[in-house]
């Protein structure tokens, strides 16, 4: 795939960037129903089905009526929607969006959540190398695209949201900062790209959204080349004890957005269905999370400590987010 540069480019280097970053996805785009090729410019036919899809702002529109869980997919389109604007975030902020997700580091946040995404993604960092064609799926805004492009990797944002403001389509602000890359609206559980297309494919707070979680853990696998990693980045999880009803997620429910919490067993179960073997599993908000803690900080310094503090912290003591970074066997 080709390699985008920075958006300072002069405009006719610019358009001649943002066509072949163009040419080099619509190479690996398939129909999302039958994995057929896809052909054509503002609107996507498929040689194997002969379905056919828009493509709108510059973003192929693959999110298909016809693949299973499309109606939840959809309907959770319209609550992210929905959702933000209810709770005032709906209206972009260039400073805010400039510095994600290092909101707290940059910007002094204190947002657990933003720092257990900032931590979680520092560690993605460290495998990241120059070359890479990079997947981000549950891509939202697209703001991964504003430290992989600049390090010299291939990135493609994926999401079911395309909405200008909260979805895909805010990234045409990273692409003004960093140069063309390309975006794609599509079902994680259906993705609508050829086997092994990326040396990096990964997810932030995303996996926990799927209908059927061993389903996109393996569609996230089949799109990644042999030797390259798949990684899921600050997944909720919960006592082997409890069951799905989290309540800090009605809210989010109730908007029709599809919502789910797992034991890290089971995520490493889906991992392992997939042929993927897991290489760091992590607290998302790091060792030093589970040094504060009593037991945890007890576990710490035995053999294997690390994975016993965390499998305590987020099997048995409550609520926890975790980071799973694996690679897929050669």
């Amino acid at each position: 795939m080709a390699r985008a540069q920075h958006g300072s480019l002069p405009p006719q280097a610019s358009r001649d960037r943002r066509a072949a970053v163009r040419e080099s996805v619509r190479a690996i785009l398939r129909c999302p129903v039958c994995r057929g090729a896809l052909e054509g410019d503002e609107r996507l036919g498929c040689d194997g089905c002969g379905r056919r899809y828009p493509v709108e702002d510059g973003i192929p529109r693959l999110l298909s009526p016809d693949v299973p869980g499309s109606e939840e997919k959809l309907r959770e389109t319209a609550g992210w929607v929905a959702l933000a604007q209810a709770e005032g975030w709906y209206e972009p902020d260039d400073e805010v969006d400039a510095h994600l997700p290092f909101l707290c580091r940059d910007l002094g946040w204190d947002d657990p959540n933003w720092l257990a995404n900032e931590r979680s993604f520092a560690l993605l960092l460290e495998r990241v190398r120059p070359g890479m064609d990079v997947l981000e799926v549950g891509a939202a805004k697209c703001w991964g695209a504003a430290q992989l492009v600049p390090l010299g990797c291939a990135y493609v944002g994926s999401d079911i949201l395309a909405d200008p403001n909260v979805g895909l389509g805010r990234g045409a602000f990273y692409e003004s900062r960093v140069g063309p890359f390309a975006r794609v609206q599509a079902d994680a559980e259906h993705l609508p790209f050829a086997d092994a297309s990326f040396d990096l494919t990964y997810c932030v707070a995303t996996l926990h959204h799927a209908l059927d979680l061993p389903l996109m853990v393996a569609e996230l696998a089949r799109v990644t080349r042999p030797g390259g990693v798949v990684a899921a980045l600050n997944e909720g999880t919960r006592p082997i004890w409890r069951g799905q009803g989290n309540p800090v997620q009605a809210d989010e429910k109730s908007y029709g957005i599809n919502e789910h919490v797992h034991t890290l067993v089971g995520y490493e179960r889906a991992f392992r269905r997939a042929g993927l073997r897991v290489l760091v599993r992590e607290h998302a908000h790091g060792v030093e999370e589970l040094a504060r803690r009593r037991v945890s900080r007890q576990l710490l310094p035995l053999p294997g400590g690390k994975d016993l503090a965390l499998a305590w912290a987020s099997g048995v003591r409550g609520y926890a987010g975790v980071t799973l970074i694996a690679a897929k066997p050669r």
